[in-house]
């Protein structure tokens, strides 16, 4: 193994620099996401990630759970929307009130529909 000695100055400006590098990587990969975040995708692309038929997407669409835009003939998605009614419907295995049992047991049995609140 080799041993290479640098003066202390040399080796602050490097790890300065690596840290530049770092927190460049950093913003980088911040932006992505948030453009990600922002894609639109198609239905294909929605029924994917759900995991659901066409059908399926066409009561969500006509229920209001997932928001969209169509240009023509063709539904769009935003990848955050589908996202967010997935994150607004996940059922919580651990509730341990009646009520709330109560409640996932009608949207999993799909008794009950629950509309997105309105922002």
């Amino acid at each position: 193994m080799d041993m290479i000695m640098i003066e202390k100055s040399d080796f602050d400006k490097l790890v300065g620099r690596i840290e530049e590098i770092a927190e460049h990587i950093r913003k980088i990969e911040n932006k992505r996401l948030s453009v990600d975040a922002e894609r639109w995708i198609s239905n294909r692309e929605a029924m994917d990630i759900l995991g659901v038929s066409p059908r399926t997407l066409q009561r969500y669409r006509d229920s209001g759970c997932i928001p969209f835009s169509k240009i023509g003939r063709n539904c769009r998605y935003r990848l955050s929307d589908i996202e967010r009614a997935l994150e607004m419907y996940m059922i919580d295995g651990t509730a341990a009130k009646p009520d709330v049992l109560h409640r996932q047991y009608l949207i999993r049995t799909r008794k009950m529909y629950i509309r997105p609140e309105k922002t």
